[in-house]
């Protein structure tokens, strides 16, 4: 391919050499069309592809400029017999500079076909390089060269990602029968159901490991319903709220709000439930019933109230203090309430209770 100046590029050139302007080199363009004197086209004909200018580089008095064609992402065939090289002088307006032609040219195969790339040199002799520059990248178009060697560092960047991933244990969700190897995390459900109960793990190791759900939380502030949709936590300071909040005799141990009692079904107060209030019935005046928690043989040192103690005739050593599981009661039938002017002789073994007088009575 012959390269030549175009009119424009000469007097463009000649400004520039003349310290008059600055000449800014664009792009670069291929076409399919082939003129009798190149050198006056103003474009070069049937425009088709942008070229990459891959190197601009000063040997001696000549600049080389290196462009390069690929056909990465073309998919139409054509013969290229134009290349063309654009500058934009000092009013801005976008020049053919240089254009070369082959009347015969290239031909470009679509990249169904095959790939192919040409690199074409084009030297210019400027005085005043200094007073040129190159509006473009290496980066601006992808060459078949760079391709691959981003290609190459691709394919190593996603097969260090797929080892990393592969490294990951697998997480499963379902029955306990899929935690079937190692390197597994599985949210075990219960059978025939989609509800979580608890996490399981096989390590590399291929050792097991069961974690189960904890709820951590506080009772809530006031007694509040509960709502769909809150979490578990939420739901169980509720819960909690509404627990605290119910009376000793709620619950169905408990005894009834008012309960009688008689000598036989009479309970002390250690055993009576909160809030229930209690009645004695009893046919004898003066009855007494005294409540013993414990019932002991020997003797203890020092005694506990609310137990009753006996000796052991059998032997003349104490014995230790047993707690006997059920309670004692004793009835005292000989209770004798006298009036204050009253005075009888009194007895052995009966008790005397002098009731008072109230000032006015």
């Amino acid at each position: 391919m012959q390269f030549y100046l175009t009119d424009a590029g000469r007097a463009c050139l000649a400004r520039v050499n003349a310290g008059e302007m600055e000449l800014h080199f664009t792009k670069a363009m291929t076409g399919a069309g082939n003129a009798v004197r190149p050198e006056l086209q103003p474009e070069v004909l049937e425009p088709m592809q942008q070229m990459q200018i891959d190197e601009v580089r000063a040997e001696g008095e000549y600049t080389q400029i290196v462009c390069v064609l690929t056909n990465l992402e073309w998919e139409q065939e054509y013969i290229l017999r134009q290349i063309g090289l654009y500058a934009r002088d000092i009013s801005g307006a976008e020049t053919l500079i240089v254009i070369g032609q082959d009347p015969y040219g290239d031909r470009i195969p679509p990249i169904t076909e095959k790939e192919v790339e040409y690199q074409y040199h084009i030297g210019m002799k400027i005085d005043n390089a200094q007073n040129v520059s190159f509006d473009f990248s290496v980066n601006d178009f992808l060459r078949k060269k760079y391709f691959y060697e981003h290609l190459e560092e691709f394919e190593e960047y996603r097969k260090d990602i797929q080892d990393q991933f592969e490294a990951l244990p697998r997480v499963r969700i379902g029955p306990a029968e899929r935690l079937d190897r190692k390197d597994t995390i599985l949210f075990e459900t219960l059978p025939g159901t989609d509800r979580v109960t608890k996490i399981r793990e096989r390590d590399a190791a291929d050792e097991r490991h069961a974690y189960d759900f904890a709820a951590v939380f506080a009772a809530a502030q006031e007694r509040e319903p509960l709502q769909s949709g809150e979490t578990v936590n939420e739901l169980m300071g509720r819960i909690k709220k509404w627990l605290e909040d119910l009376k000793p005799n709620t619950f169905r141990e408990a005894d009834n709000p008012f309960v009688v009692m008689t000598e036989t079904t009479y309970k002390p107060p250690a055993q009576r439930t909160e809030g229930s209030l209690y009645a004695l019935v009893t046919k004898q005046r003066g009855l007494i019933i005294l409540f013993f928690e414990r019932y002991i043989h020997g003797t203890e040192d020092p005694r506990k109230e609310l137990t009753v103690y006996a000796v052991d005739k059998a032997g003349t050593e104490r014995t230790a203090g047993e707690k006997d599981e059920n309670p004692y009661k004793a009835v005292l039938q000989n209770l004798v309430i006298l009036e204050p002017e009253n005075e009888i002789e009194r007895k052995d073994g009966v008790f005397y209770a002098i009731r008072k007088r109230q000032k006015g009575e």
